[in-house]
């Protein structure tokens, strides 16, 4: 669990910093080969969460509400969702899939939102923006004020083949990623509890 709450408390400093404000230029020359990119997308809803996090009365009525439109949409929940079942040998039917994927969603936006609360100093700077395989797109950030030395975050970005947006499917910090994270707790649990047991402790 504390793994978890490093990689969220990261991610909530992320939104409450203002990262970007002097790198415009070296984030559109980074994802300049698409129309909306990953890092695109990042930067505006971190303009809107700062605008929202830096005015003089901090609400947490539309921190969540700004969470839940614009943060919550940033990841493909359904692929987490698949990728910790695949790994973890559980089996679920389509059903059950879906309940595991929304109870998965709920638990990551209410940690974030409770670090938000909590996190409203630190600052993020952006190192790159690079092409993986598959396709994919990693964003390195990192996190300045939380540690003595900086921590490394890598936000994973694919095209959803569901929404042919780029999407979250997955963050690193210190190459401790949050997928593999959920993968060691549904094992733990299923075993412990047996499937339907972990669905209700997720």
């Amino acid at each position: 669990m504390k793994r978890l709450n490093v990689i969220l408390l990261t991610l909530s400093m992320l939104m409450s910093s203002t990262l970007f404000a002097n790198e415009e230029e070296a984030v559109t020359e980074a994802v300049q080969t698409t129309e909306q990119g990953p890092v695109q997308a990042i930067q505006s809803t971190i303009v809107k969460l700062n605008q929202l996090t830096t005015a003089a009365n901090y609400s947490p009525q539309m921190v969540k509400f700004l969470v839940d439109s614009e943060i919550a949409p940033l990841f493909d929940f359904d692929h987490i969702a698949n990728e910790v079942l695949l790994v973890s040998n559980v089996s679920l039917s389509e059903d059950e899939t879906k309940f595991f994927s929304n109870r998965l969603k709920q638990n990551i936006i209410t940690t974030l939102l409770s670090r938000l609360a909590q996190s409203r100093s630190s600052s993020f700077s952006f190192i790159s923006a690079r092409p993986v395989m598959g396709g994919n797109i990693i964003v390195k950030l990192k996190a300045n004020g939380y540690s003595r030395f900086g921590l490394n975050l890598d936000l994973s970005f694919h095209k959803s083949q569901s929404t042919s947006k780029w999407q979250i499917f997955d963050i690193a910090l210190n190459h401790d990623s949050l997928i593999n994270y959920y993968q060691r707790m549904v094992l733990i649990k299923a075993r412990r509890y047996g499937v339907y047991g972990m669905l209700g402790r997720i």
